[in-house]
């Protein structure tokens, strides 16, 4: 992908020190866009599976820091375009003449659709790599077409290397709280909501009401702040998938299913990732409710509800039990 060149005329040194673009807007330098959202990058490698610093150096990249026209105007800091999107555009010449790219309410809503568009079918393989095998996902990103440009590879490498972002995928998740961790990166998304320019809420909510049908289906938001839709009669996982335009093996790994696992109409089918915890603190076990049944009730990773409450994989809950969500 082209992006737009944004000539920088002032060098800055230090922490985050701020100049303008032409229209007064603030200007951001490489070192001032890693600490403004690291955290955010880090919290999408916990949740998603892709480096923390495959997801900075993109965004350096794509957005030049955070300042190209389509950051700015758009939200979008991952040059994402329009493709199989039901939200509003932001036109602009690119590979070719007034070319579609996808518009965002936030930042941070950049960021988790980056996460969910590499999570598609085309980029599959690389989930395969170790995370911190940055070089392997800059070279298998520019294999499978994210851009055209033949050094887009070696120039995320070299981005990731000077600023050292791959110390950054080293993290574990106590390191990563410790630093402030989702309370932080919360914060920052709050505060970044609250300096969108008007009319970002009209942009958010138009998206939703696309979103409202998807080839007949409903598509519902969880409490937890998750996609799902609701299985029908007849349905089967692959036909979900088709529908929806993902794998069959992202619908079983988002609803912690096996390949032999079966569908029920009335099911919660989840189409995105669940999260690391869930809205609600406690859950009180039901009389036949399993694991996998509260994880799907509150859209939290089963692994990490098993982990929280230092539970073997296999074992079945008991009526009464107590069992922490967060």
């Amino acid at each position: 992908m082209k992006r737009i060149l944004i000539i920088i005329l002032i060098i800055f040194q230090g922490g985050i020190t701020y100049g303008e673009l032409p229209d007064g807007e603030t200007r951001y330098t490489r070192k001032d866009y890693v600490n403004m959202w690291k955290l955010v990058a880090l919290q999408k490698m916990f949740d998603h599976g892709i480096p923390a610093s495959i997801t900075l150096a993109q965004g350096i990249l794509e957005s030049g820091n955070g300042n190209s026209t389509l950051a700015r105007k758009a939200n979008n800091h991952f040059g994402i375009k329009c493709h199989n999107w039901g939200g509003p555009g932001y036109y602009m010449d690119d590979d070719k003449k007034d070319e579609c790219f996808r518009v965002y309410a936030s930042a941070e809503e950049s960021f988790e659709d980056h996460s969910e568009f590499l999570l598609k079918n085309r980029y599959a393989g690389l989930f395969k790599l170790k995370i911190t095998d940055y070089k392997g996902w800059a070279k298998g990103l520019k294999k499978a077409g994210y851009a055209t440009n033949p050094q887009y590879a070696n120039r995320l490498i070299e981005i990731i290397e000077d600023m050292q972002l791959y110390k950054l995928d080293r993290l574990s998740y106590k390191e990563f709280l410790a630093m402030g961790g989702e309370k932080e990166a919360k914060n920052k998304v709050a505060k970044e909501k609250d300096s969108t320019k008007k009319g970002t809420k009209k942009a958010k909510d138009d998206e939703l009401e696309e979103l409202v049908l998807i080839k007949g289906r409903e598509v519902e938001l969880s409490a937890n702040k998750i996609k799902y839709v609701i299985a029908e009669q007849g349905d089967t996982y692959d036909k979900i998938a088709n529908d929806l335009d993902l794998g069959r093996w992202q619908v079983l790994k988002y609803n912690d299913l096996e390949k032999s696992s079966k569908i029920k109409p009335g099911d919660i089918v989840y189409i995105q990732p669940k999260r690391s915890k869930a809205s609600s603190a406690i859950h009180t076990v039901k009389q036949g409710e399993s694991y996998r049944d509260i994880s799907q009730l509150y859209g939290i990773k089963l692994k990490k509800l098993l982990k929280r409450n230092h539970i073997e994989h296999g074992s079945q809950p008991k009526a009464g039990q107590k069992l922490k969500l967060k």
